[in-house]
C-alpha cells in the first residue's frame, strides 16, 4: 500500500512507536502511528527509541513510562523484521486522467465493498488488478471519491 510517513508505494504494516523525552517536572512525547513501509518502521524505530534511551528518564512519571515505550518500540520494530524491504524503484503513486479513466467502471463496485466494511487492502488489490493501475492508484481515486463528496455535501 501507501506508506504514510513518506508516502511512496510499498508493502506497509501498521506500527505505533513513542517517544518520551523527561524533563523533570514535565513530560514531552510524541507517537509515530500508522502504516509504515520497512524504511520508515527502521528510521523511526532508530530515532525514537535512541531518545527514549538517552533522555526518556529524566523526571518522575518518564522514569516509569520510558521502559513500557522502548519495550513497545522493540516488540513493534521486532514484529516488522520480516516484512519485505522497500522495492528500489518505489515512488509515490500518481491518478492521471487516464488512470481515474480506467477505474470509472469500478466505481459502484468499490463503493459497495467499502460500504460492506471489506479491508481498502483487499479491494485495492481487487480493483487494482480489474482496472490495470496500481493499489495506491486505487487508494488515490477512494480518497479523490470521498473529497468531492465532502466537496457536494458542502
Amino acid at each position: 500500500m501507501i506508506c504514510q510517513k513518506c508516502g511512496i508505494e510499498a508493502p506497509t504494516k501498521y506500527v505505533a512507536f513513542y517517544q518520551n523525552i523527561g524533563a523533570l517536572v514535565m513530560r514531552f512525547s510524541q507517537t509515530m502511528e500508522g502504516n509504515l513501509c520497512k524504511s520508515c518502521v527502521h528510521g523511526t524505530f532508530w530515532k525514537f527509541t535512541l531518545v527514549n534511551c538517552t533522555l526518556g528518564w529524566w523526571g518522575m512519571i518518564s522514569l516509569v513510562v520510558t521502559p513500557f515505550f522502548i519495550l513497545n518500540n522493540v516488540f513493534r520494530y521486532v514484529f516488522c523484521l520480516g516484512m519485505e524491504p522497500v522495492p528500489f524503484d518505489a515512488i509515490e503513486p500518481e491518478l492521471t486522467d487516464h488512470d481515474i479513466e480506467r477505474l470509472g467502471p469500478y466505481t459502484d463496485d468499490l463503493i459497495s465493498q467499502l460500504n460492506a466494511g471489506d479491508d481498502i487492502e483487499h479491494i485495492a488489490e481487487d480493483i487494482a488488478m480489474k482496472a490495470g493501475v496500481t493499489e495506491g492508484q486505487v487508494v488515490l481515486y477512494v480518497q479523490a471519491l470521498i473529497a468531492a463528496s465532502d466537496d457536494a455535501d458542502d
